[in-house]
């Protein structure tokens, strides 16, 4: 699932785009607005960046500068992709400074805002993710660097995170989105865990899968099939 947070100072814009997403994409995306640089900042801040794939950013937000954003946001959460959009042509002559995705200008123009996240989605999902960014049940945030990450369990409504420095963080958050987030060696051996596919010892259908560290977790039938071709494509 792709996170995206629209910013626009002007509702009904901002909700118009909320809603075209949303029946567009369905499933496939989480929306969220906010309305102002103040709020873009909370929420970066206190719902933690990792769970923000795309912003889509109005250059013109009251007396704030969203090219200034954009530029600190590339700068400060280079994960994030920025598309910015504009109804003031003369605005955007230095638009391209703060290296977006896509510029859109209003009125907008619903395929090139399809074509524009899109692109993003495609650039998100193919890009080297190093380390990720969740929180804990408590409240602290854990930075999780992606290549010590040996497999991931659901626990009640939350994730636990386990790694090969013998740690176990739990994570407000649900296996599929934290999965979403991670490269494709990592994938789902079951419902309820999923596995770094270069940290597998052995493997077998009776066995399951036994991890470097000796933890064995399961795979079920119906992701036999993928484990299987995962470890032929990544060992």
């Amino acid at each position: 699932m792709f996170h995206i947070v629209v910013c626009d100072d002007d509702r009904s814009i901002t909700e118009y785009l909320k809603e075209t997403l949303e029946k567009k994409y369905r499933r496939k995306i989480e929306c969220q607005c906010v309305y102002s640089a103040e709020e873009l900042h909370q929420w970066l801040e206190d719902l933690d960046q990792g769970h923000t794939n795309i912003i889509i950013l109005d250059i013109a937000l009251g007396e704030d500068d969203g090219i200034a954003i954009a530029k600190e946001i590339r700068s400060k959460y280079p994960q994030i992709k920025v598309i910015l959009l504009s109804g003031y042509a003369q605005l955007a002559s230095n638009v391209f400074d703060a290296d977006p995705v896509y510029f859109l200008s209003k009125p907008i123009d619903e395929q090139k805002l399809f074509s524009s996240v899109e692109k993003a989605m495609d650039i998100v999902q193919h890009q080297e993710v190093k380390a990720i960014t969740v929180a804990g049940c408590g409240g602290k945030i854990h930075r999780i660097k992606v290549e010590d990450i040996l497999y991931l369990e659901t626990s009640n409504r939350n994730c636990c995170i386990h790694t090969d420095k013998g740690d176990c963080i739990e994570a407000a958050a649900k296996l599929s989105d934290l999965v979403n987030q991670l490269p494709d060696y990592i994938i789902n051996s079951h419902q309820s865990f999923a596995c770094n596919i270069k940290k597998i010892k052995s493997f077998s259908r009776e066995d399951g899968i036994t991890m470097i560290s000796g933890d064995v977790i399961p795979v079920s039938r119906r992701h036999y099939k993928g484990v299987k071709e995962a470890i032929a494509l990544h060992i």
